[in-house]
């Protein structure tokens, strides 16, 4: 058996470039930086006569053919012509639906995990044009590097972090179909704009007060609006003495950066106290 950890990410800027016609996928330019919150998947081989299973203790989570694990496992054994059947565990801690790429991250850790167990030696590279196939996150989430992420997720620049920042997330119990949240995009467009370059300054700097004025999601306009109860969590975030509060992905989630560890262990738990789930975790 083989146990490997699925990191989630946080958007610290995304900005919408336009819309592909031919196949109404979106042209991103982002900064996408991975944390420290993960997932586990655990990875066997079974014995003959059984077929390929995933399962999984988050009982929400479909483990059917729906499910980007599932994907990736069918087109990596395309690709290499493996007879191996498998048990794929999820052992679910990042939220479905929130915007931290969870279900890309899961993607991306079956793919480094089947490929170092049955010992395909495919490059990353090779693995990168296997996930993006399934799902845009996953050459980001296979690389676990913060960068600034264009095209459709298949361009990547790894950024020099100069320092590693303390982040509170907060998960809205509604979550978001990335899906639904780029169709609104399209009909109530945005308001902000992400300073991108601003971003990648900052990270390579550690200048913290540029980052925070930097990080914007265009994408926020559009969750609001279908998820209006977004925006009283984001101000509840901020009377909590937050200085920056931005929507991860296609959202619902919410978080925040900071150095300071202790006003974020104060508002954590101000807010669990409150109901809500709330996770601290750190930067890569």
């Amino acid at each position: 058996m083989l146990m490997t950890k699925a990191y989630a990410k946080i958007n610290l800027g995304i900005n919408v470039i336009n819309k592909d016609e031919k196949d109404s996928y979106h042209n991103l330019d982002m900064v996408v930086v991975p944390i420290e919150l993960h997932d586990r998947i655990e990875i066997e081989v079974l014995p003959f006569g059984f077929d390929t299973l995933i399962t999984s203790d988050d009982k929400e989570l479909p483990t059917d053919e729906t499910n980007i694990v599932y994907k990736v496992e069918k087109a990596l054994q395309e690709k290499c012509h493996y007879k191996e059947k498998l048990r794929i565990h999820i052992h679910k801690i990042i939220p479905v639906g929130a915007g931290l790429g969870g279900g890309s991250a899961d993607g991306a850790a079956v793919l480094i995990g089947i490929n170092k167990l049955l010992k395909l030696k495919l490059t990353l590279d090779e693995l990168c044009e296997i996930g993006l196939k399934v799902g845009s996150d996953i050459p980001f989430c296979l690389k676990n590097i913060s960068s600034r992420v264009q095209g459709k997720g298949n361009i990547l620049t790894p950024l020099k972090q100069k320092k590693h920042y303390e982040v509170l997330i907060l998960f809205p119990k509604k979550g978001l179909s990335t899906k639904d949240v780029y169709i609104n995009y399209d009909k109530v467009g945005t308001s902000i704009t992400a300073d991108i370059e601003g971003i990648i300054s900052s990270l390579e700097k550690d200048n913290l007060n540029l980052l925070k004025q930097s990080m914007a999601n265009q994408l926020e306009d559009s969750a609001s609006s279908l998820f209006p109860g977004l925006l009283d969590i984001k101000k509840e975030m901020f009377s909590e003495g937050l200085d920056n509060v931005v929507m991860s992905g296609s959202g619902s989630s919410l978080f925040s950066i900071s150095s300071d560890k202790k006003l974020m262990k104060k508002v954590y738990n101000s807010l669990t106290s409150k109901g809500y789930n709330v996770v601290l975790t750190k930067t890569k």
